[in-house]
């Protein structure tokens, strides 16, 4: 993939596009609208676009979906409003493309991308507006003004939010610094359990990434402590494990985890994990 072009950034927050999605069931749509959530803590956020927005700002098509392909067309993306697909199998149609099961960080990159590059486009037509060009010379049917894309807005920065990741492996806990820092998360951590539960309770987090077998007392434990205080059970906690038997899912349901995530983390789990318990997903 080719590197990512440099983008003014603003002091007072960050870009704001809206995104299409086209060629999605239902239960996709909102799975990436889900994750999506991540980039408002990014400097190119994505949204999905309201009624009253004549069109958006880029567009992501469903590749394996032949109704999807034909409504892109219909759409006729460009380089102001650009597309990337996502699917199986690759297509030639001249926008980056994807390949599913979905690389969070991989579709991130392309859309900033692309969007980097409309943001140029935009700029050298609104230049070549205020000098000498009559408006015919290099426009395309489907760059006509009224179907233009609207300036990007600017949002205030998201407040980082607390998460806490209790793991005595120094390697799982730089990992997990590593992924979350593009996000702005203020990353805390713990080497046991009896050092997480009393993090847990002088300071709120969105969420808790718990070890399941650490020194003293277990993953499990630490859980049931955390979900059993009246301060902290509504914090979200995900069990990191290795253990992936039934028994071992009982005993973290029954300790009361909101999700597991298997060792090693994979990156895209980790941030599908994570998107799902941030406030706006939970409200």
């Amino acid at each position: 993939m080719s590197q990512i072009n440099p983008t003014p950034e603003s002091p007072d927050g960050s870009r704001r596009f809206t995104l299409e999605m086209i060629g999605f069931s239902d239960a996709e749509k909102n799975m990436l609208a889900s994750t999506f959530r991540l980039t408002g803590r990014r400097h190119f956020c994505y949204i999905t676009p309201t009624a009253d927005e004549p069109r958006a700002d880029i567009y992501l098509i469903n590749a394996d979906n032949a109704v999807a392909l034909a409504a892109m067309r219909e759409h006729a993306p460009n380089v102001h409003s650009p597309a990337v697909l996502v699917g199986r199998e690759p297509v030639s149609v001249g926008w980056p493309f994807v390949q599913k099961p979905i690389h969070w960080m991989r579709l991130f990159e392309h859309l900033d991308e692309v969007m980097t590059n409309a943001l140029l486009e935009r700029s050298k037509r609104e230049k070549e507006t205020d000098t000498n060009w009559d408006g015919q010379t290099y426009r395309r049917t489907i760059d006509k003004i009224e179907q233009s894309a609207p300036a990007p807005a600017l949002t205030s920065p998201v407040l980082n939010e607390s998460v806490l990741v209790v793991d005595d492996s120094a390697t799982v806990r730089a990992f997990m610094r590593i992924k979350l820092a593009p996000f702005h998360f203020d990353v805390d951590f713990a080497e046991n359990g009896e050092q997480a539960i009393e993090m847990a309770q002088a300071k709120t987090y969105t969420c808790i990434f718990l070890d399941i077998m650490m020194p003293g007392i277990d993953g499990y434990e630490v859980c049931k402590r955390i979900k059993n205080n009246s301060d902290t059970k509504k914090t979200a906690v995900v069990m990191l494990t290795s253990k992936n038997s039934m028994f071992d899912k009982f005993r973290g349901n029954w300790a009361g985890c909101d999700a597991y995530l298997g060792k090693p983390v994979p990156e895209d789990d980790l941030l599908a994990t994570i998107a799902r318990f941030l406030p706006s997903a939970r409200s």
